[in-house]
């Protein structure tokens, strides 16, 4: 019965699947990695084998960190063309502060940021208005496409620890590295914030609707049992 369930899950997923993998192949090709096998055909065990890249170090790690950046790219963009129905941008902090205050601060903007985002979600929530449903539409699809694969998390994790160590030391020694590259990755950690803060808030949403529907059903089938 539930295979029935996720066919139709992977064909609903697909286009966050195919954004997901062919960001995988592009770095492959930037990084000098050898695609070995490569199938975007199949909706089922959808994924891109390849060598070990040229790029030293980090090479494995832009590969798995690229379904993360090129999933919110295709996800902002589809919001703004839908008007972003669901705007939440000014609950997102503006600056990366790579301290130890910052990242308790982090956390504490990212509590903040889910519950103003649930509560965004659920004022503007209008299933009458295509712009709306298209928007959450997009955002299960590639905010779920967005998540790496459990092999992959030897090299996302170790690569995420070492470039935001990197980014520690230089605010803790005050090493400037320039406006424009400080300006995009304040840009870009933005949109991944709010992608995540996104995909949490609806899996937020969809839990308390799924306890009420296990709390009706179990308070209906303890009444049918009874009587």
């Amino acid at each position: 019965m539930w295979s029935k369930y996720f066919k139709w899950l992977n064909l609903f997923l697909y286009p966050g699947t195919v954004v997901h993998e062919l960001s995988h192949a592009v770095l492959c090709l930037i990084t000098g990695a050898t695609i070995t096998e490569f199938n975007l055909l199949r909706l089922k065990d959808v994924e891109i084998k390849y060598d070990t890249p040229k790029v030293p170090v980090f090479g494995d790690f832009l590969i798995v960190f690229a379904p993360i950046v090129a999933c919110t790219a295709v996800w902002m963009g589809i919001s703004l063309a839908l008007g972003s129905p669901v705007n939440v941008n000014a609950s997102l902090p503006k600056d990366i502060a790579f301290t130890g205050q910052g990242f308790f601060e982090f956390a504490k903007d990212l509590v903040d940021t889910i519950k103003f985002t649930t509560l965004g979600i659920w004022h503007t929530a209008d299933a009458r208005d295509p712009k709306w449903v298209g928007f959450i539409i997009a955002t299960i699809i590639f905010t779920v496409s967005m998540a790496p694969q459990a092999k992959d998390l030897k090299y996302l994790i170790p690569g995420i620890i070492i470039l935001a160590a990197i980014f520690f030391f230089l605010a803790e020694f005050k090493i400037a590295i320039g406006p424009w590259i400080t300006g995009k990755l304040s840009y870009f950690w933005v949109a991944v914030n709010l992608a995540g803060c996104m995909l949490l808030s609806i899996l937020s949403l969809t839990g308390i609707a799924l306890g009420i529907y296990s709390a009706v059903k179990l308070t209906t089938s303890k009444k049918k049992s009874e009587g």
